[in-house]
C-alpha cells in the first residue's frame, strides 16, 4: 500500500523520544501498536523503538535481519494508523543494531508528510452510505480508505444508481488505497453546480404541484412516472459522446429532452422528494444498454421504465400514458430486461432509504 525507503544510520539522534527505557527489553505486538498509537494522537514527528532481537554475527546479516524485522513493525505501524483515521504515505525509518547484536533501535518518521487522513470504511452498507452523501453533497474533498478492495467497486455502483446527483462525475483511486468522487473534466464544477441546482428547484415545483400527502406510495410513483412520460420526449438524435444533457435529471426536467438515464435520473430524483427509496436500474433491453428504476414500495420491490412508456415520437402532455412498464415485478420484467441481480438488489434500495 506504500512506498517505504531505508535510511541507515550509526548513532541515533539525540531529540527521538523514548518510550521504554533503553536496555534489553522484549516489547509484544500490542505495546508496540500501542506506541505508535500514542504517538499519532499527539502528532509527533516521530518515535523511537527499542527491541531486544538476536541478530547474526556478522554485521550484513544482522543489517539484513534489521530490515526484515522493520517490516513487520511498518504493518503494525499501518494499522495503529488506520486506528487513528490515518494511512502511512511512506515508511521513513532509520535504525541501529548494537554491537552485541542483540537489540536494535528504529526511528520512524510519522509527520505530516508521512501520514494522510483518510475516512475508514469497514462494510458494504457503510460504503454505500458514505458515498451516497458524498456524492449528494457534492464532496469531492473527503479521502476514503478501505482494506477490502470491493468498496472502491460500491462507489461505482452508487454513481451509476444515482444518475440525479451525476454531472460528470467520476470516481478515483490511488495506488495508496485511497479513492473517492471528483468532477470530471467533460463540465466545470460551477457549471455541474449550476445544472443541478435548476434540476432541483425544478424537481421541488414538480413534487408540489403533482404530489398530495393523501397518496399512497404507488399512487405518487405512478403520478411521477406520467408526468416525466408526458413532459419528456426521448433524444432520438445524436448524442455528445463528451458531454450531454440527455444524461441528467437536468435534461429530463428543464430542457425535456433525455436517453433512458435522463428518465431514470429524473424519476430517483423526484421519487426522493416524494419520501420513495429509488435506484437506476443498468441492464440490456431491446438489445441495447438500458436504465430504469428499481423501486421500494412498503414490503414490494417493483420495477418503473418510463423510457418504455414514453412512445417515439413523443406523443405530447394530451395523450394516454401507457403503464405496461409502471410497476412491475422481476418475473415479468425479465421477459424484456436483462440485468445482474447482484448490482440490482433490494439492499441497494434499503441503502438509499436509510440516507433519505
Amino acid at each position: 500500500m506504500f512506498r517505504w525507503t531505508l535510511i541507515l544510520f550509526l548513532v541515533m539522534s539525540g531529540i527521538c523520544v523514548q518510550r521504554e527505557k533503553m536496555g534489553a527489553k522484549v516489547l509484544s505486538d500490542q505495546k508496540i501498536q500501542a506506541i505508535f498509537s500514542q504517538a499519532i494522537e499527539n502528532e509527533e514527528l516521530d518515535v523511537c523503538i527499542t527491541q531486544e532481537k538476536t541478530f547474526a554475527l556478522d554485521a550484513e546479516t544482522a543489517d539484513r535481519e534489521a530490515r526484515d524485522y522493520a517490516e513487520l513493525l511498518l504493518g503494525l505501524l499501518q494499522e495503529a494508523a488506520n486506528k487513528n483515521g490515518k494511512i502511512l504515505l511512506s515508511g521513513n525509518y532509520s535504525y541501529l543494531v548494537n554491537e552485541k547484536r542483540d537489540e536494535v533501535t528504529y526511528k520512524f518518521l510519522i509527520g505530516p508528510q508521512n501520514l494522510r487522513e483518510v475516512t475508514m470504511i469497514a462494510s458494504e452498507k457503510q460504503a454505500y452510505t458514505l458515498a451516497l452523501k458524498a456524492l449528494k453533497n457534492r464532496d469531492y474533498k473527503t479521502q476514503f480508505y478501505t482494506d477490502e478492495s470491493s468498496f472502491y467497486e460500491i462507489f461505482k455502483m452508487v454513481l451509476k444508481q444515482h444518475p440525479e446527483y451525476n454531472y460528470g462525475v467520476q470516481v478515483w483511486n490511488n495506488t495508496n488505497g485511497t479513492f473517492g468522487f471528483r468532477q470530471g473534466s467533460a463540465l466545470s464544477a460551477s457549471s455541474a453546480k449550476k445544472y443541478r441546482q435548476k434540476a432541483d428547484a425544478r424537481a421541488n415545483a414538480i413534487i408540489k404541484k403533482i404530489i398530495s400527502p393523501t397518496m399512497s406510495r404507488k399512487e405518487k410513483m405512478q403520478a411521477i412516472h406520467d408526468y416525466i412520460v408526458k413532459n419528456c420526449a426521448y433524444d432520438t438524435g445524436k448524442i455528445n459522446t463528451k458531454y450531454d444533457h440527455s444524461y441528467t435529471a437536468y435534461g429530463c426536467l428543464v430542457k425535456k429532452q433525455a436517453v433512458c438515464q435522463g428518465y431514470a435520473a429524473a424519476f430517483n430524483l423526484l421519487a426522493g422528494k416524494a419520501g420513495i427509496a429509488s435506484i437506476a436500474a443498468t441492464g440490456t433491453a431491446g438489445g441495447g444498454s438500458h436504465a430504469w428504476n428499481y423501486v421500494k414500495d412498503g414490503s414490494n420491490y417493483v420495477h418503473v421504465d418510463c423510457t418504455w412508456d414514453d412512445p417515439v415520437p413523443d406523443h405530447g402532455k394530451k395523450a394516454s400514458v401507457p403503464h405496461k412498464y409502471f410497476y412491475v415485478r422481476d418475473v415479468d420484467l425479465k421477459k424484456t430486461h436483462k440485468w445482474k441481480r447482484t448490482e440490482i438488489s433490494q439492499k441497494y434500495i434499503t441503502y438509499t432509504a436509510l440516507m433519505m
